[in-house]
Order: C-alpha cells, then sequence, then structure tokens
C-alpha cells in the first residue's frame, strides 16, 4: 500500500510521460519549438471531465472525445501557424494556450466550473472494479515495484550528480578520483540524514499494511495498471510511428528542411501530421490528469505548465523517448525526494538542473535510446581483448 500523496504523485509522473513524450514529438523529433502545449493539455483535460461528470459517459468514451477534440483543435492552430519558424512559432502558440485558458475561465459555470474549477470528476479508480481478493496481492506488488524503481531513480540521480560534480571539480583542480570523493560525501549526507529518510521512505511505501482493511478496500493497484498500460501503449504506437516512413520524414524536416523539401517531402504537411499526432497525445494526458486531480482549474494550464513540460523535455534529451521517461519522472518526483533536506531541498534541487545544462546540455539522454546504449556498451565488452 503506497501513501495518498504519493499515489497522486506517481499516477501524475505516469501521465506526465505521456505529455513530456508529446512535446517532444513537436519539438527533439520535428524541430518546431511550441511553448502551447499546455493548451491541448487543458483540451483533453474539460473534453473527458465535461463528458464524464455531466452526461455520464464512461471513461473510454471521455478519453476518445478529448483524442478527437485535441485533434481538431490542432488543425486549427496548425494549419496557420506551423508555416512559422522559431520563435514566432512559439509566440504563436503560447497565444493559443492562453485564449484557450482565458476561453474556459468565460464558459458556463455550471458546467466548465468557470476559474475555480471542476471538483466534481470521478477518480480513475472509480472505474475499475475487481474482485477485493485481487487488492492486497496486487498493492504490495506495486509497493515493492514502485518502491525498487524510486530506489533506482536515487542511485541514477546520486551517479549522475556525482559525475557533473566532478566534472565541475576537475575544472578546477586535475584529480581522476573526484567522482568517488563526490559519491562517498553524498553517501556521507545519506547517512547523516538517514532516521528521516528511512522513516520518509517506510512512511510512503507501507509493506507491512498491505492486507490490511484499509488495503483490501483500496483498488490502488488497478489505477497503476491502468494508467501503466495507457503509458505502454502511447510510448509503443510513438516508437513505431517515428520508425515508420512518416516519422522518418519528421525526423528529416527538423535535420534540414531545405534538403527534406528538395527530396518531394510535403513539408506543410508532414508538420500538420506530426503536430496532430502530437496533440492528440497531449489531449490524452489532459483527460488523465482530469480524472486524477481532485481539481482542474484554467490556471493549471497556464505558461508554467508549458515551461515546466519543456524543462522535462530539454533535461531528459530531445529526440529521445527515453529521455523523456527520465525527464518527466525526474521533474515530477524529484523534489519530494529531497524534502528530507528541508530548507535546503530547492537549492540542492536547482543547482542539480542547472549543473545538468552546463554539463549536458543535451539532456540525460541526447538523442539516444536505453537500448541503444546497452547495446553499445556489450559491443564494446565483447571487443575488450580477454573478453
Amino acid at each position: 500500500m503506497i501513501d495518498g500523496y504519493w499515489e497522486l504523485l506517481i499516477l501524475l509522473s505516469l501521465v506526465n510521460v505521456i505529455f513530456a513524450v508529446s512535446l517532444n514529438l513537436v519539438l527533439g523529433f520535428n524541430g518546431q519549438f511550441s511553448l502551447g502545449h499546455a493548451g491541448f493539455l487543458a483540451i483533453g483535460a474539460y473534453a473527458s471531465g465535461v463528458a464524464t461528470a455531466s452526461y455520464d459517459l464512461p471513461l473510454w468514451a471521455g478519453m476518445l472525445l478529448a483524442l478527437l477534440v485535441s485533434g481538431v483543435a490542432s488543425v486549427i492552430i496548425g494549419y496557420p501557424c506551423l508555416r512559422l519558424r522559431g520563435d514566432y512559432l512559439a509566440i504563436a502558440t503560447l497565444g493559443f494556450a492562453e485564449i484557450i485558458r482565458i476561453v474556459l475561465t468565460t464558459l458556463p459555470r455550471d458546467i466548465f466550473g468557470g476559474p475555480t474549477g471542476m471538483d466534481n470528476i470521478n477518480n480513475i479508480k472509480d472505474y475499475l472494479s475487481f474482485p477485493e481478493s485481487f487488492n492486497g496481492p496486487g498493492n504490495l506488488i506495486f509497493t515493492v515495484i514502485f518502491a525498487m524503481l524510486l530506489l533506482g531513480l536515487l542511485g541514477f540521480s546520486a551517479w549522475t550528480l556525482s559525475r557533473l560534480l566532478a566534472a565541475l571539480l576537475s575544472r578546477l583542480l586535475p584529480w581522476k578520483h573526484w567522482r568517488w570523493l563526490v559519491l562517498g560525501l553524498l553517501a556521507a549526507l545519506l547517512v547523516w540524514r538517514f532516521e528521516k529518510a528511512s522513516n520518509f521512505f517506510l512512511g510512503k511505501f507501507m509493506f507491512s499494511q498491505a492486507f490490511s482493511p484499509k488495503a483490501i478496500a483500496s483498488n490502488q493497484w488497478a489505477a497503476f495498471a491502468a494508467c501503466g498500460l495507457i503509458v505502454l501503449l502511447c510510448l509503443w504506437l510513438t516508437r513505431n510511428y517515428l520508425a515508420s516512413m512518416h516519422g522518418r520524414m519528421a525526423i528529416a524536416i527538423r535535420e534540414d528542411e531545405v534538403a527534406a523539401n528538395n527530396l518531394g517531402i510535403d513539408i506543410a504537411w508532414m508538420k500538420l501530421q506530426n503536430f496532430i499526432f502530437a496533440s492528440m497525445l497531449a489531449g490524452l494526458a489532459g483527460a488523465l490528469t482530469a480524472h486524477t486531480l481532485p481539481l482542474i482549474r484554467p490556471l493549471g494550464f497556464g505558461f508554467f505548465k508549458s515551461v515546466e513540460v519543456l524543462l522535462m523535455v530539454v533535461l531528459g534529451g530531445m529526440g529521445s523517448l527515453t529521455g523523456s521517461v527520465f525527464g518527466a519522472i525526474t521533474i515530477t518526483v524529484l523534489p519530494e525526494l529531497l524534502r528530507f533536506l528541508e530548507q535546503w531541498r530547492m537549492v540542492i534541487y536547482s543547482l542539480s538542473l542547472v549543473l545538468l545544462m552546463l554539463f549536458r546540455p543535451g539532456g540525460l539522454m541526447g538523442t539516444q535510446e536505453i537500448g541503444n546504449l546497452i547495446r553499445l556498451r556489450l559491443f564494446k565488452a565483447q571487443e575488450r581483448p580477454g573478453a
């Protein structure tokens, strides 16, 4: 059984993976700078929220409506705006997102909630019903899975931070053992705050309560499974799209638009097609957001939401699906992982982002996928003498 707040945080991380992948399609794989992606998130959220709350449609119908409405909106804004480039496109899409946000505040309050938002949308768990005998084992399995993923994220973050700090210190004083010294200091910090860190970890991942009456009555695991399957489906569809002829043409436009045009690629149509697909994914993320958060309001889909997802893409690596996954999870979860540092939490968080942008401007993954890196490591290991 996982603490209620961390349950929400994990679900939002999964939703943000879809959202980050959708922007990466536009920014990382097609080379179009969009600053209004939060507008499609808002469209999807309100479309599914209104359909299920006001018209009693099932969850799948609300999600399909979110996909449809986001796709139509992407055609309306994409057809005239995708002929623009660079900063001009960013300004145009930013204006579109602000128009969506303002319009949502003026729509009928009894249906759309007005400026205060909607709080009558059912949670995703309300649509998933399974026998209670499934809840205990299911909750325990997902508690163990997410606890292991969290420990892995902590280890990956510590290793990455040590490399960045070691690179900075090596510039000041050349020494080949800086990384191990930094890792030792991080380990000492963990030991210093071990009691708080362990209480924090065990307080959020309550293994001993997996078969308690409260856990057996909760279908928390079903929400995790449903969102996880949707994320995997979106990643699979996106990967297949990028491997197809249309995806390769979108990447060719990013690399050299003039050369792609000379090869006979319809630049305008391919940009629009890629933008529609990305916007529909953002609408799907919005639908899941509406059925995850207890309250959605127009202010939550403003400029800073677009900046947040942009940070996820840049941090993970533009042009990498794996990078979008890492970036979304890191930006969502890392501030909470550092909470045991108390008043130093945001200082360490901000410093980590600054160092990462200084020493890895291409992001955590760059343009690589984790499968390619693993194969490369195995290939290099086989080439070593005596391997």
